[in-house]
């Protein structure tokens, strides 16, 4: 390898550095820790007791959600758990059909449209997806709609009239909670190196 290419590759990662440890510093909290006592609970603290819990019960432990929302529909709380033994044991045909469903950069659209307004139209669902500037098909449309429902993640209340399902509401944010964690957190551990392409 040629010392140019080496000081290029140093460099880029360099560059990476930065960016992860900007990233990082914007996360922290420069003004101070606060004043008041926090309003309730924090999650770290019930997971701290699930982690306890598991020791003692010599189990693998539990996963668990919660949170609040005041959308169209009212206000939501939730709060969910699952024992990570029977999570792992579980069939997971449903939840890869689920996962797939949402794969799709226009069905996050649609149901960011549904949480966000509640009840939507056709005509509201389609303008909603022409805001990047590419036209969207009324087929391209009801595909996108079919495999959502076919999912159970919205409903037709009428003909042409959609609403997120009301059993999806909290999983659906959650699961989209969680995606966006994966993809803007940095990754835990040491950067693994790439391999050379000598």
């Amino acid at each position: 390898m040629d010392y140019r290419r080496r000081v290029t590759m140093s460099e880029d990662r360099l560059a990476e550095l930065e960016r992860r440890i900007a990233r990082l510093e914007s996360r922290v909290d420069t003004v101070g820790p606060s004043r008041r006592p926090p309003e309730s609970p924090s999650l770290t603290a019930a997971a701290s007791r699930m982690l306890h819990q598991a020791k003692k019960e010599d189990k693998l432990g539990t996963v668990g959600y919660a949170g609040a929302a005041r959308l169209a529909g009212g206000e939501r709380l939730w709060d969910r758990q699952h024992a990570l033994a029977e999570l792992l044991s579980a069939d997971w045909a449903p939840v890869a059909d689920i996962l797939e469903s949402l794969g799709s950069l226009p069905r996050l659209a649609l149901l960011a449209e549904l949480v966000r307004r509640g009840r939507c139209t056709s005509a509201d669902l389609q303008e909603s997806l022409g805001g990047d500037g590419e036209q969207t098909t009324s087929g391209q449309l009801y595909h996108h709609l079919r495999a959502l429902q076919s999912a159970r993640l919205i409903t037709q209340r009428r003909r042409g009239e959609y609403e997120l399902a009301p059993q999806a509401m909290i999983q659906v944010l959650t699961i989209l909670a969680a995606a966006f964690d994966l993809a803007n957190d940095p990754p835990l551990g040491p950067p693994g190196d790439l391999p050379n392409p000598e």
